[in-house]
Order: structure tokens, then C-alpha cells, then sequence
């Protein structure tokens, strides 16, 4: 279980994030508040220009924005850079209002995590230096690239679509 202040930290972080996945609050409040773990965060990696984002291949999930479990007295922001930084290489300071939260089930035998997706940006041409055996690489937002949560391909490109303007 997550120690108070983190607890704290994931409540404001739900309830500033730009988009949420319907549902969610209900959920959080009946499951995840009274259970606090677990808790995982992403970084939704961006080109300038907002038609790129920044992927790894997951071993079974597909490709997938860099993240993965917060850590005990870590916060979902800092996990989530983490993340990045070990997934990928490269160390940005991501935003501090989430882009997205959702309740994610990342098997079937597991619950449901709380899921704090951040965004940062960052240029295609920096050199990345990703974790042995998961490659990352930019992909088209508007491409169909396969992610294990098929409708996230869609609400990252709806989040870039919003910044764009």
C-alpha cells in the first residue's frame, strides 16, 4: 500500500488530468480509494508538432508509451519519469497535469490498476537508448499502430489533437 502522501498525490493528479476514461471516477472511488494499489504511470512522449509520440514494444502488450508500476514512496509523476528515463533513455521534465487517467487490467488475472498518464515533448531526432529487449521508437499519431488498450491510439490522438490548436 502506498503511504499517505502518495495516496494524496494520485487524488489531485485524477482530479486535474485533462481527460479521463469514463467511468473512472466511480471506480476510484469505490475500489481504488479504499485499496490503494496498484499504481502505474506512462509518458505520452510528443514531437513538437504533436503528430508523433514516442512508443516501446512491450513484450505481450504491443506498443505502448513508456511506463510501468510507481514504486513505493515514489510519485505517479516521478515513476512515470522513471520510466521514460529506463524505457527509453532520454530524461524530460513531463508536465504536472496528467493527460489522462484510467482504470487498466494489464492481464486478466490481475485487478485493476490506476493508470496517470503524463505528456512531455521531446525532439524524434533525440538519440534514444532503450531497455534490452523492448525498442522504442516514434510512430504517426494517426497511424494505426497496435497498443494493448485499443481505444488508447485514439484518446492520445485526440489529447495531441486538443494541444495543437
Amino acid at each position: 500500500m502506498h503511504d499517505s502522501r502518495i495516496v494524496d498525490v494520485a487524488i489531485h493528479d485524477v482530479s486535474i488530468a485533462h481527460m479521463a476514461e469514463e467511468g473512472l471516477l466511480a471506480w476510484f472511488q469505490s475500489k481504488w480509494l479504499k485499496d490503494p494499489r496498484p499504481l502505474a504511470a506512462d509518458v505520452w512522449v510528443f514531437s513538437p508538432d504533436f503528430q508523433r509520440i514516442l512508443v516501446v514494444q512491450h513484450r505481450w502488450r504491443g506498443l505502448v508509451p513508456p511506463g510501468g508500476r510507481v514504486e513505493q514512496g515514489e510519485t505517479p509523476r516521478d515513476g512515470a519519469t522513471r520510466e521514460l528515463a529506463e524505457e527509453t533513455g532520454i530524461e524530460l521534465t513531463v508536465a504536472d497535469r496528467p493527460a489522462f487517467a484510467a482504470a487498466r487490467s494489464y492481464r486478466s488475472d490481475w485487478s485493476a490498476t490506476l493508470n496517470l498518464s503524463y505528456w512531455a515533448i521531446a525532439d524524434p531526432e533525440t538519440k534514444l537508448n532503450p531497455e534490452a529487449g523492448q525498442p522504442a521508437r516514434w510512430v504517426d499519431i494517426g497511424a494505426d499502430w497496435r497498443t494493448f488498450h485499443k481505444s488508447d491510439a485514439a484518446v492520445i490522438a485526440r489529447f495531441a489533437e486538443q494541444q495543437n490548436t
